[in-house]
């Protein structure tokens, strides 16, 4: 058996299913292809952010994930304590729920951070993608490709019957997963290194309202001296669904990591970590998993395009695995979707790599220097003091103690449980992607803005092209919407107000000269035709009035220029033309 398609994308996780959503939702042929029967069985990636929730509202699927979501209140609290229904040792706000933090998400963009776990996640965007016109097969496994100058050849096996069948593409996407057989096929160079460490993952049912509903939380870290958790006596419980689905996480011997956890092994450390003898539960799963700290050099090798944890390999904390397996996917597709129409030279594509990779290679950074963050706490609390059990619960009971020690320990783990926010609250990381030294983005002269506070730790909005386009609430059609509603959708947006009558002229001429779509809006007072309710796109825009701002399919600003032109549509369509790689 032989197919053909315009992009065959290999899996059908975050990255290769929101990859067949957009592509479908932008008119593109697509094909999509899983060794597996179906999607997620267990729920790893569930915290989702609001850049991504951005991408989900540009696709029309943000109502239905919210439906399936644990809302941002009840993410609020990290705890620290022996047990759940033992001594707490302190807790830190987390996720934008802290009265300081609070503003700056709901600031930053017009979705909420929630939490939804990947078996919720990736129907609703499979689905999206077949309804859409994307053709799907599953338990088929990918297992070489060779590609020329026209595209790619890859061949499958149907696991059902053995079969092996080809499909003919013009690009492919590799979306399967850490161990990667496109990534390995293209032979994509990596840097760092896997296997660090090793821990388990028990999926477990248990009705815990009463020891956490009064401080609703994702995570809930034990530290318990003489337990059977991992090895120190640290380990984690996640929420999956308040308050009855769980998953609890403890570091294991990495040399023993294969002969996984029995059942048996998995109650006697939940027993412990919750506190709560006689509370039923029932262990539905357990899995090893190992520790990486691994990204690719460059995402690509010709018309193969690699996405996801295939290139990006960390541990979850930050939460933003998923995430940026999503976002991966929303930088690359409107670019396929270009080039394919014959709006774009195939050099467009090589922006994806360029402004992706930097992005991978931070959140892999980031999620491993949160690992180094736990052992001041451990210290700090007396969990490390000594091997002994018993006295390191002495010393743990020293820390209340009114000395000159206990003082100091305090004043340790306090500063020590702080420092968690840059892993819990980091902002900055989340949604604040600048695409620097991109072909695929028009420099005006200006120079990069700078960092007013912790670029980690917090949001900085600009319209400084590579930057992702502000959000500010405006009404459009006796509608409040945000400026990022007004843009996206697979086609580029110039946002002008007052005075810009030469840019709305200048981006109907770019548009049928280069056969792109380009919807110009303008912003201001009553009359323009999206009103600038409360002036706050006045202040966030960085530009005058009849000034303009180009911004592309993802979001992101491709150019802007900060008054009206005489030669408006020279230099629109110049720009439009760097972007899109057209000579």
């Amino acid at each position: 058996m032989h197919y053909e398609t315009d992009v065959l994308i290999v899996g059908s996780g975050p990255s290769g299913s929101a990859s067949a959503a957009l592509l479908s939702t932008y008119g593109v042929r697509t094909m999509l292809v899983s060794r597996f029967g179906w999607l997620a069985d267990t729920p790893r990636a569930h915290i989702t952010n609001q850049r991504t929730m951005e991408v989900l509202r540009d696709l029309g699927l943000e109502e239905e994930a919210v439906s399936v979501s644990s809302g941002q209140n009840l993410m609020a609290n990290n705890v620290f304590c022996y047990s759940l229904a033992g001594e707490e040792f302190g807790r830190i706000l987390s996720w934008g729920n802290h009265p300081l933090r609070k503003a700056d998400y709901e600031l930053a963009s017009p979705t909420a951070i929630c939490d939804i776990p990947q078996t919720y996640m990736e129907p609703i965007l499979f689905q999206a993608a077949s309804k859409r016109g994307a053709k799907v097969r599953m338990n088929s496994e990918f297992l070489s490709l060779e590609q020329d100058a026209e595209g790619v050849t890859a061949t499958i096996r149907d696991r059902l019957n053995g079969e092996t069948y080809t499909v003919r593409a013009k690009y492919l996407i590799g979306a399967d997963g850490a161990r990667s057989t496109v990534a390995d096929a293209i032979a994509l160079p990596m840097e760092g290194k896997t296997g660090l460490s090793a821990s388990t993952n028990v999926i477990f049912e248990c009705d815990l309202t009463r020891h956490v509903q009064h401080r609703p939380s994702v995570l809930y870290w034990v530290l318990q001296p003489g337990s059977n958790i991992g090895g120190i006596g640290a380990g984690v419980l996640r929420m999956v669904r308040p308050w009855h689905e769980w998953q609890a996480i403890w570091g294991v011997d990495l040399e023993k990591a294969e002969a996984g956890v029995t059942v048996e092994e998995a109650e006697t450390a939940l027993r412990q970590m919750i506190g709560d003898a006689d509370i039923p539960l029932k262990v539905k799963s357990t899995a090893v998993w190992t520790v990486n700290n691994m990204y690719a050099a460059n995402y690509s090798v010709g018309r193969v395009f690699c996405m996801g944890d295939a290139v990006h390999k960390h541990p979850p904390l930050n939460g933003l695995g998923s995430n940026t397996c999503i976002q991966d996917a929303f930088n690359l597709c409107w670019k396929l979707a270009a080039v394919l129409k014959g709006q774009a030279g195939e050099a467009l594509l090589d922006t994806y790599s360029a402004e992706r990779q930097p992005v991978g290679k931070q959140i892999v950074t980031r999620a491993n220097r949160s690992i180094e963050d736990y052992p001041p706490i451990f210290e700090a609390v007396g969990l490390l003091a000594s091997p002994d059990a018993s006295e390191a619960n002495r010393h743990i009971a020293a820390r209340k103690a009114p000395t000159p020690e206990g003082k100091e320990r305090r004043r340790k783990l306090y500063a020590a449980i702080e420092r968690k926010n840059y892993e819990f609250n980091t902002h900055g990381v989340e949604m604040g992607q600048r695409y620097r030294g991109s072909a695929a983005v028009v420099s005006d002269g200006t120079q990069e803005p700078a960092y007013t506070r912790d670029p980690e730790l917090f949001f900085h909005p600009t319209t400084w092209p590579g930057a992702r386009l502000p959000h500010v609430w405006v009404e459009h059609g006796n509608r409040r919407v945000s400026t990022l509603d007004l843009c996206g959708h697979g086609r580029f947006t110039l946002l002008t107000g007052i005075g810009g009558e030469g840019w709305v002229a200048a981006a109907k001429a770019a548009s049928e000269a280069l056969g792109v779509e380009v919807a110009a809006l303008t912003i201001g007072p009553s009359g323009c035709d999206a009103m600038d309710i409360y002036a706050d796109w006045y202040r966030a825009s960085e530009i005058e009035e009849d000034g303009c701002i180009l911004v592309r399919p993802d979001h992101h600003v491709a150019w802007r220029a900060g008054t009206s032109s005489a030669s408006a549509e020279a230099e629109l369509t110049a720009a439009l033309k760097q972007v899109l790689a057209r000579a």
